[in-house]
């Protein structure tokens, strides 16, 4: 019962109070303007509340992001937001045509948002693909190289508020000092990037200045959204498909469910409605995972099968220029690709750094755990249980063999559950445990107890037991028919690009263009913040951008260069 008042406090405080005017706009920096095929987007998300006295917004824990070119949606990210700050990528597809791209964010609330004006929250990026011939359809004009430097505007210039210092020049494959100081008195939050310039122009946009004074104006004739907000993560809307009303009804009061294997607890429910639409209310799940989707129950002949709906609107993305470009530009595209296939082969962990994330507080360290290399190996699930696992009680009730967790209860006794008790294998909920019977113990590296009443959703277990694979993957388990297993797009993983350890690594060929890219520094008064960026083995123009919004709602940009030798 802690557990549950802990989650129902949580989710009371991070709500407005009664009445209180939400109006949420997304904001988003990026790493650099120009991108190859391929690359990743670096993308820092600033999600703020234009009700009167507030800056960012505590309502949504979540933007969506969408990339568009004249021919269409193209991609899809989404971002986490703490606090309303967040951060993540856009994979870019090796297929994507040459031209421009529109980036779109909204949050949960947008969508909700009568008449609300994506063009607001959008960005412009020029993405090549060296590997194709095909151009988004009008999408590129070819010109020579003085109409190009006539209608290319030159690389953004700052607007104040944040003094950039760094050496006029630095050796290859060193350490450059950046050093970054406030000239307000109010605390910051901005992102950081430091990225090769070439002949390669990106398209001219607005910037954070202006996408302040736009939002400003249009979000005093808003009206706020209703329905329910993402407060602790994504809500994940399905349907079950391929019953009849008549079933549909049979399977009220049953819950259905979403998890994707693992270790991690990404597990949710969501009771069947009459209509078979479900919403899982989740703390968000995070990289692109595939998901079980299972209804609870063994019956698979009446059992449906459930179907995750797109969050994302496509939204109208507007006009978007074409892309400029010509023969004078071949030697710095070739060396952009270069870098970037170099980059993708010899990708290093050591260069990123994660970032918090919100904590998801379903399973917890009080659990009891059972690492099977450590006993006798029995060919047999139900031998091991019996011989080693005290925690855990099989019997056989009317024909059938379930498992019962043994539980402690607020007095600290002990006795084994009389309701229900959850088996899964890998995180995902087996409901048929004579599954769990059959299956090969020698596949099984740990099981995992959990001695307490475990609400999933609305949904209370008795104890659960999760017997965790080698694998991580669900090995060998043969499921319903009505189970389906989907890849879902989920939340970026926060990272910042820092490049640290490169030194370190000898054998790398380093031909980066962004070398240092953090979404969220905070930077304080009177004090100076230095990052340590390390140079590529390349030589050129190197220009370092802070863009963010202090305290006060002040947008703040400062852009400045140097140049490796």
């Amino acid at each position: 019962m802690k557990r549950i008042y802990i989650i129902i406090l949580a989710v009371l405080l991070a709500a407005p109070a009664a009445g209180a005017r939400v109006v949420e706009r997304v904001y988003v920096s990026t790493d650099r303007a120009v991108y190859m095929a391929g690359e990743d987007i670096r993308c820092s998300a600033f999600c703020l509340d234009f009700a009167p006295g507030v800056l960012y917004s505590e309502l949504s824990s979540l933007a969506y992001l969408e990339l568009h070119s004249a021919d269409g949606l193209a991609q899809t990210a989404k971002i986490a937001l703490i606090h309303g700050r967040g951060a993540g990528v856009i994979s870019l597809p090796r297929t994507l045509p040459t031209g421009n791209y529109r980036i779109i964010a909204y949050t949960a609330q947008n969508k909700q948002e009568a008449g609300y004006d994506y063009g607001i929250s959008s960005r412009t990026v020029s993405i090549f693909n060296p590997y194709l011939t095909e151009r988004v359809k009008d999408g590129v004009e070819i010109v020579g190289a003085e109409e190009y430097a006539a209608r290319t505007t030159a690389p953004e210039g700052g607007g104040g508020g944040v003094r950039v210092t760094a050496p006029a020049t630095a050796a290859r494959h060193a350490v450059a000092p950046v050093t970054l100081a406030l000239d307000g008195a109010r605390p910051a939050s901005v992102s950081v990037s430091v990225h090769h310039v070439d002949a390669v122009r990106g398209p001219q946009q607005p910037g954070i200045a202006e996408f302040l004074s736009a939002a400003q104006q249009g979000a005093a004739g808003a009206t706020p959204a209703g329905g329910t907000p993402e407060y602790e993560g994504e809500i994940i809307h399905a349907r079950v498909m391929g019953l009849s009303e008549e079933q549909l009804r049979a399977l009220n009061g049953r819950f259905a469910f979403i998890s994707a294997p693992g270790i991690e607890s990404d597990v949710y429910s969501a009771p069947v409605s009459a209509d078979g639409e479900l919403d899982f209310y989740t703390n968000n799940i995070y990289g692109d995972k595939d998901l079980v989707c299972e209804i609870e129950g063994d019956d698979a002949a009446l059992l449906g099968h459930m179907e995750i709906i797109s969050p994302f609107v496509d939204a109208d993305a507007g006009e978007i220029p074409a892309l400029l470009m010509g023969d004078f530009l071949q030697e710095e595209l070739l060396a952009r690709s270069i870098g970037s296939q170099i980059e993708k082969e010899f990708a290093s962990d050591t260069l990123f750094q994660y970032l918090p994330v919100r904590e998801n507080w379903l399973f917890d360290e009080s659990r009891i755990r059972y690492h099977l290399d450590d006993y006798t190996r029995f060919p047999l699930m139900e031998e091991v249980i019996t011989e080693f696992v005290s925690e855990l009680q099989a019997r056989r009730t009317d024909g059938k063999r379930d498992i019962r967790v043994l539980l402690d209860d607020a007095f600290q006794a002990k006795s084994f559950s009389v309701g229900t008790s959850l088996m899964m294998l890998d995180g995902v909920p087996v409901f048929d445990q004579e599954k769990i019977f059959q299956y090969d113990p020698l596949q099984v590296e740990d099981i995992l107890i959990y001695p307490h009443t475990v609400f999933i959703g609305l949904r209370s277990y008795n104890g659960v037991a999760d017997f965790i694979t080698y694998k991580r993957n669900l090995p060998s388990l043969k499921f319903n028919d009505s189970v389906r297993i989907v890849s879902f797009k989920g939340v970026s993983v926060p990272t910042a690009y820092t490049g640290r350890d490169i030194l370190s690594l000898s054998d790398y060929p380093d031909y980066r263009q962004t070398i240092y890219w953090h979404p969220a520094v905070e930077l304080v008064p009177d004090d100076i913040l230095q990052l340590d960026c390390v140079t590529p083995d390349y030589e050129g123009t190197f220009e370092i951008v802070v863009e963010g919004i202090d305290e006060a709602g002040n947008p703040l940009k400062a852009v400045s260069r140097f140049e490796v030798r």
